[in-house]
């Protein structure tokens, strides 16, 4: 059994305690100030508000201001939080760490380091580790095809825990494994990150696709969607490798598997439908932030276009390697028509990839 503090207790936070409880770990479930509303629900024994499910009984909740308990002699802590927010709730973390704990982490995104610039999350932990604690903490990021709800649901599901130190990938591995939550091992964790940030831009551009109909006569456009959904797998490998990734993470769970189920429902595929359906980015994101939506795949997109320019000017990718990214920044921050776009995209990749052929 080991003492397991979870921080953040929204939707994939709370889930991720629903295996650690059935291994029989000391489960405790830290809220940020924006969670005071789901800690109060769950100390009253009450569901989770966004599952609307209960969790393990044995998990324990705590409010913003219980840190110190919450964390009391934790073995491991696992980070859940907002991209947006990591950096600065990891600062109070980092402060009760010792050396040889392991911090995993189930956030995803990119965010900007403290040069400014982009950078994926295993940085933006690394960068804010004190110094005296440096090779002396060892990181293990989640990623793969998860729905949280799901977990919950004990549905059978298949992910990859990602380290550069193997053996903790297997510790935290050893007590998150259960007969129906599975988890593979990996040290590729710039490929992991990679595919766990960039599949929700690219799952804009599959949700473009459900929503073509709308303006399309009715017409399924399942055919663009399988074409995109090649595409992005692609370019998710390219920008892998310019990081120092492989193709390994891409071609698994963190990649065509999370990439086919975020594709499939969320809220990524949503904007995505809406932007298929003829609306203007403008109008389609100014619609989400009113119903209080918040979308990954928006900043990704511009945060991944951000990136692929610096690694182009760095001479490590060429911007011409990337266009359904590029197409899909024309999209969203340029209010360039979705359906043009799109068609004269699936064509300029299809004949990229015959002249890749016929060198």
């Amino acid at each position: 059994m080991a003492r397991i503090a979870v921080i953040g207790a929204g939707a994939m936070g709370s889930a991720f305690c629903q295996p650690l409880a059935d291994n029989g770990n000391d489960v405790r479930l830290w809220g940020t100030h924006l969670d005071d509303h789901i800690i109060d629900e769950l100390k009253a024994g009450r569901d989770h508000p966004k599952h609307k499910y209960p969790l393990p009984k044995a998990v324990q909740p705590f409010y913003h201001r219980e840190f110190a308990d919450a964390v009391k002699d934790a073995e491991m802590i696992v980070m859940a939080v907002t991209s947006d927010a990591l950096g600065s709730v990891f600062e109070q973390v980092a402060s009760c760490l010792r050396p040889g704990m392991i911090v995993g982490s189930v956030s995803k995104g990119f965010d900007y380091d403290q040069s400014g610039a982009v950078a994926l999350l295993p940085n933006i932990l690394e960068e804010r580790l004190p110094a005296e604690l440096h090779g002396k903490i060892d990181f293990v990021f989640v990623a793969g095809p998860c729905k949280a709800v799901e977990v919950l649901w004990k549905v059978p599901t298949s992910v990859t825990y990602a380290s550069r130190n193997i053996e903790a990938a297997k510790k935290l591995q050893k007590v998150a494994q259960t007969d129906v939550y599975n988890i593979d091992v990996t040290t590729d964790v710039i490929g992991t990150e990679t595919c766990a940030a960039m599949k929700n831009a690219y799952c804009v551009g599959l949700g473009m696709a459900e929503g073509f109909p709308k303006q399309k006569g009715g017409f399924l456009h399942k055919n663009t969607k399988g074409a995109l959904f090649t595409y992005a797998v692609q370019e998710m490998g390219l920008l892998s490798q310019a990081l120092g990734g492989t193709w390994g993470p891409v071609l698994g769970l963190p990649g065509i598997g999370d990439l086919e189920l975020t594709g499939e429902a969320g809220r990524n595929r949503t904007l995505g439908e809406v932007l298929g359906g003829g609306k203007s980015a403008t109008d389609a994101v100014k619609e989400m932030r009113e119903k209080d939506i918040t979308v990954e795949g928006y900043p990704a997109i511009r945060f991944g276009w951000e990136l692929v320019q610096a690694l182009a000017k760095e001479e490590k990718i060429k911007l011409e390697e990337l266009p359904l990214l590029a197409g899909l920044y024309r999209i969203l921050y340029e209010d360039i028509p979705s359906h043009p776009e799109i068609k004269r995209l699936v064509a300029l990749c299809t004949e990229m990839n015959l002249s890749d052929q016929r060198k």
